[in-house]
């Protein structure tokens, strides 16, 4: 489903940072797949990747005519969609998102080095019990690369 990018400047200061990114995810580089959110509602959420060709992936995926790997794309997807949830967390530091479900995820375009991700995701349904069902887009130059819809769960680390 294509849904229509809200208004944000790429260019303006960023909703949250990297290091402010960190505070919410779990994730840590070489696996941190989202370097800036640019808006967010209580609806939705627009965020970046800068794709470039010192990522670990290109070594192999492919030699000769590097594709960024439409797995690490859903990856990023899911990673804008839990600083969605977890942004919303009064303690997110005691919360994990997992993935429960991906549906419907479409590769339209190649994603190569030098390329800027927009991650657009939406609602399809109210959060209940810490559960979130998206719709997500990713977007390179206005143009949609990669569509889907994804599920996942807020579970409690253990202990907090």
């Amino acid at each position: 489903m294509e849904l229509k990018l809200p208004e944000f400047d790429l260019f303006g200061k960023p909703l949250y940072t990297v290091e402010d990114i960190q505070k919410f995810l779990p994730h840590r580089p070489p696996f941190l797949f989202v370097d800036k959110i640019l808006a967010m509602s209580d609806e939705d959420i627009v965020g970046v990747k800068n794709v470039t060709m010192n990522e670990y992936f290109f070594q192999g995926h492919f030699p000769g005519e590097p594709i960024m790997p439409g797995v690490i794309q859903i990856e990023a997807m899911a990673q804008v969609g839990g600083v969605f949830i977890l942004s919303r967390m009064p303690d997110p530091e005691n919360y994990t998102p997992f993935f429960l479900k991906i549906m419907d995820v479409k590769f339209r375009y190649k994603v190569v080095p030098g390329d800027t991700l927009i991650f657009y995701l939406k609602l399809a349904s109210p959060v209940r019990r810490g559960i979130v069902h998206m719709y997500s887009n990713a977007y390179v130059a206005g143009r949609l690369v990669t569509e889907g819809e994804m599920m996942a769960q807020l579970v409690r680390k253990p202990g907090k």
